[in-house]
């Protein structure tokens, strides 16, 4: 029996559409974590961190909460001298009794074309999957095969690709995660539960309304490669006022709409962010609103000979 309830909750982990790779509503900033390619697209080095509460305040049906808590960290930096850019990122994703947990380094090589850059990058790392034990609620309480403590965790190496053309004025990308369709057991002896591919299409544009003002739309799209009807499409904009302050919208299909704004200070080095989603499709299962905050620190590159180029930070995520 406890192989088999362990079977039914990795299946519900790795195969619900909306939630096999976590949301970020500030995508338009995030973007090392679904395409590698833009690893040291920026011309800086560049920290970040980004913690998301999503359905804030969901409750069970046992009253202990239960609503998708999740952090992605991330630091990336150019290598001008052979046109490259590395990155790393750790995304912690935990949903109910669920637990995801991301590691991956990236490489991007950058390519001139014409006055943009096109970077075709490769990321890998150890994606892992597991179950809460202590979050579990059984129907037979006292049932002595499903432990009420610990947890189990499986760790399996994962990759993906992508490619990125970009320049000061816009960007559009494509890349595709779980390119290996890892598979987990978690304790199981026979069945086997896993990633499905994924792919995210991405664009922006950045449009000077005036000297002071700039919009910038932006959209993404996310497609489950192994069903192809499970698709979500997010687009917004972004206002910007100096390079400084910012405010945006964002509407996400069949999910929620959002409110942005943040600002770039201590001369643009240092980012902060926050999102609102307003929850408007699948109302009745899911709490009134999720909250995201972001926060980056970027360095400039360092000097090797000529002055280095620093791209306005309106914007290139």
């Amino acid at each position: 029996m406890k192989k088999i309830y362990i079977v039914i909750l990795s299946l519900t982990l790795f195969t619900a559409s909306a939630q096999q790779d976590t949301q970020f509503t500030h995508y338009y900033f995030n973007q090392l974590f679904f395409n590698p390619a833009t690893a040291g697209s920026e011309n800086v080095t560049r920290f970040q961190a980004i913690y998301r509460t999503q359905y804030a305040g969901y409750q069970g049906t046992a009253n202990d909460g239960g609503a998708p808590v999740s952090q992605v960290i991330s630091a990336n930096m150019p290598l001008k001298m052979i046109k490259s850019g590395v990155g790393l990122t750790f995304v912690n994703d935990k949903i109910g009794a669920t637990i995801q947990r991301d590691l991956k380094l990236s490489y991007a090589y950058h390519i001139p074309v014409g006055g943009s850059q096109l970077a075709l990058g490769v990321n890998g790392g150890l994606y892992t999957g597991g179950l809460d034990y202590g979050r579990l609620r059984a129907r037979d309480e006292n049932d002595p095969n499903i432990p009420t403590t610990g947890s189990i965790t499986e760790s399996v190496f994962d990759f993906g690709a992508g490619a990125y053309l970009y320049s000061p004025n816009y960007s559009l990308g494509l890349s595709v995660n779980h390119i290996n369709q890892p598979q987990f057991a978690l304790g199981a002896q026979t069945a086997k539960h896993q990633l499905d591919r994924s792919a995210y299409l991405t664009g922006s544009m950045l449009f000077g309304v005036s000297y002071m003002i700039d919009v910038t739309p932006m959209f993404i799209v996310q497609s489950n490669l192994s069903n192809m009807s499970i698709t979500t499409f997010s687009a917004g904009a972004i206002a910007t006022y100096d390079n400084t302050y910012w405010v945006g919208a964002n509407y996400r299909t069949g999910d929620a709409v959002s409110a942005l704004l943040g600002a770039n200070i201590l001369n643009g080095s240092l980012r902060v962010g926050y999102a609102l989603d307003i929850i408007v499709g699948g109302a009745q299962a899911k709490s009134a609103t999720s909250h995201e905050i972001l926060l980056s620190y970027a360095l400039s590159p360092p000097r090797a000979g000529k002055k280095s180029i620093i791209r306005t930070p309106r914007y290139r995520y």
